[in-house]
């Protein structure tokens, strides 16, 4: 079965250009379908022709649907007319050079080479929406509905299985901290177009999923950085532009959040104090065992390691992590950290620049994109990148394919949103340095 899928994937991709190529204007539902079914890969979706039973996050060489429709994207689209921001190039330089190095001192090679080829298609996810969004006016808008009917048919799925006696439903994406993390993707842009004015039935609903998503799994970090997502968003959205509409739905909002206080606090009190504290007790030992293993190993222990050196290493049982298939099957649950164990300070330096740099390019450009849908666009993207960031900060859940995914797509919505302004920056060089009288040429905005 396997290999029949894996050939109909492949099969798929040559018609598929072919079929975009000629038709541009469908590269709109590619978009829509690459949003959507990141949330349904598993199990028929993404295919492993060589496979292992690892410990790791990544367990083979993957192929999945959305490969498929990247490349297809990619095919079809000729090069993006703007400039990849320099940060970003620093960023990913770094964090290339902090995987390939880390790779070659691996105790275990195959695997760490498993994790760069999914690095691989994250780019390839990254390249395709960046040209896609630089070149088509509303393949944006088309990706994040993608991602908003997912989100919402996740939130069904978690209901469901919350009133089934579930009290930790993760959707289709079997972890309710995967599902909270993955929902701030869809959320925030939704939110952004909603506080605009912009498609409001669909993104209303996009909102209140993430909403029912987070109360539904009751995580602290998800439900936390629900609200704190929501107020970031009306911040850079106001900041963009302050209108009486957008002030009314973000008053009425931030009422929203103010009378779901006492539900969002059942939701995290429902687990019991002892519950809490365990899985706090837990987080603590692991994050012990990571100091241990980055202070040993700087470099990093190799990419989709960390566990192998962590419970054969013995760092696990001297931090203390309890000795049950939960938590030692589970990685430091921080991604800064989890980073820097498997490929070393570098590969942090250049995660860090790349988040920073993106969330730095988006800000400086909310006011400077033009009019219509992408300066709203643009706002939920840095929004969810600055919320993200923070997520991070309590999951190892970067190593995922799910949130690379979703990274690559998110970061190469900005980057085709905002190339406009760096190929008019680029276009002003030349005639600076050509001007006969040696006056200066306009600066851009």
């Amino acid at each position: 079965m396997k290999w029949i899928i894996l050939i109909a994937l492949l099969g798929s991709l040559g018609p598929l250009t072919m079929f975009l190529r000629s038709q541009p204007k469908y590269l709109l539902h590619a978009c829509f379908f690459m949003g959507l079914l990141v949330f349904f890969l598993d199990p028929y979706l993404n295919i492993s022709p060589i496979s292992w039973r690892w410990t790791g996050a990544v367990k083979g060489f993957e192929i999945s649907i959305v490969d498929v429709i990247a490349f297809a994207m990619l095919f079809a689209t000729g090069p993006s007319p703007g400039r990849v921001p320099l940060g970003l190039k620093i960023g990913f330089g770094l964090y290339l050079a902090a995987v390939l190095i880390a790779t070659l001192g691996a105790t275990q090679m195959t695997p760490a080479l498993f994790s760069v080829w999914q690095l691989m298609r994250a780019v390839l996810v990254f390249v395709a929406v960046a040209r896609a969004t630089a070149v088509v006016k509303d393949a944006p808008i088309a990706l994040f509905a993608g991602l908003g009917v997912g989100i919402m048919i996740e939130a069904v799925l978690a209901a469901k299985q919350y009133a089934g006696g579930n009290t930790q439903p993760g959707g289709t994406l079997g972890h309710r901290n995967i599902l909270g993390l993955t929902s701030h993707f869809a959320v925030m842009p939704a939110f952004a177009l909603l506080l605009a004015g912009r498609r409001t039935k669909l993104f209303a609903f996009v909102v209140l999923a993430g909403a029912v998503v987070a109360l539904a799994g009751g995580g602290r970090a998800t439900i936390g950085l629900y609200a704190i997502g929501l107020i970031v968003t009306i911040a850079l959205s106001i900041r963009l532009k302050s209108t009486g509409r957008k002030n009314a739905i973000a008053g009425a909002a931030l009422l929203g959040l103010l009378l779901a206080a006492p539900v969002m606090m059942w939701a995290i009190d429902r687990r019991s104090d002892a519950a809490k504290a365990s899985s706090d007790q837990e987080r603590s030992a692991m994050i012990r065992a990571a100091k241990m293993i980055i202070a040993d190993h700087p470099l990093g222990v190799g990419p989709n390691q960390y566990l192998l050196v962590a419970n054969i290493g013995g760092y696990s049982s001297r931090a203390g992590v309890a000795w049950n298939a939960a938590n030692r099957s589970a990685p430091v649950h921080n991604s800064y950290y989890f980073i820097t164990g498997e490929i070393g300070f570098l590969g942090l330096i250049g995660m860090i620049t790349i988040l920073l740099s993106t969330i730095w390019t988006g800000f400086r450009a909310i006011k400077r994109v033009g009019l219509g849908e992408r300066p709203d666009i643009l706002v939920g993207v840095t929004a969810t990148l600055i919320i993200v960031s923070a997520h991070l900060a309590f999951e190892w859940l970067v190593a995922t394919n799910y949130v690379q995914y979703l990274l690559a797509m998110c970061i190469g919505t900005l980057v085709g949103i905002t190339s406009p302004l760096r190929q008019k920056a680029g276009a002003a060089k030349p005639r600076k340095a050509a001007s006969p009288a040696g006056g200066l040429a306009s600066q851009p905005s």
